[in-house]
């Protein structure tokens, strides 16, 4: 095994580690709080799309059918950049909201809309550095067919948990979200 090769498995063991850890940390009871629908339990398709896709995008990996013009070294570089910044920001966002962060779309108890941090820019951060990563493992595949593979479902998921989380965030928030959604973007500051 490279070390490219072993600094990718301790970031990703480093990444599941973390994201499980959040999961359980950060488990509300839908009964306490107000819920657009009962119980919108997205996490698991996010779940299952990130394993379809990371399995999908290794054998399009294998296939090297569309290689990127990028050499091994410097494209591995780029990733692992792109990727501690996604991980940084996903769990700088997650700080940010506290308390408040689920992953189970819900409102909890006395719920207040947060804008500062990063939600001052974007309206979802930690969906933004999660992107930012799953990107930056594309880069490192080195495959245009793999990285498609793998953004292209958990965009997917992604985009119809947002749905959710903005109607909810709407239905109970009213004027107050829908001025911070014109005046945000999102995902990407400045452009969506």
């Amino acid at each position: 095994m490279t070390f490219i090769q072993q600094l990718w498995l301790i970031l990703a063991g480093i990444w599941i580690v973390l994201e499980v850890a959040v999961v359980y940390k950060t488990r509300v009871s839908v009964d306490d709080s107000f819920s657009l629908v009962k119980s919108y339990r997205s996490d698991r398709l996010i779940w299952l799309a990130v394993v379809f896709s990371i399995i999908g995008a290794f054998v399009f990996k294998q296939l090297q059918l569309a290689q990127f013009p990028i050499s091994y070294g410097l494209r591995q570089i780029m990733a692992l950049v792109l990727m501690s910044m996604g991980l940084m920001i996903r769990f700088c966002a997650i700080k940010s909201l506290g308390r408040f962060f689920s992953t189970t779309v819900v409102i909890q108890t006395e719920h207040l809309l947060i804008d500062h941090g990063l939600y001052h820019y974007i309206r979802h951060p930690a969906y933004t550095g999660l992107l930012l990563s799953f990107f930056a493992t594309g880069i490192a595949m080195g495959d245009f067919l793999a990285m498609l593979v793998l953004l292209l479902p958990i965009i997917y998921v992604l985009n119809q948990r947002i749905s959710v989380e903005e109607a909810l965030l709407i239905s109970y928030f009213g004027k107050n979200y829908q001025n911070y959604a014109v005046r945000t973007k999102k995902l990407i500051p400045g452009l969506y």
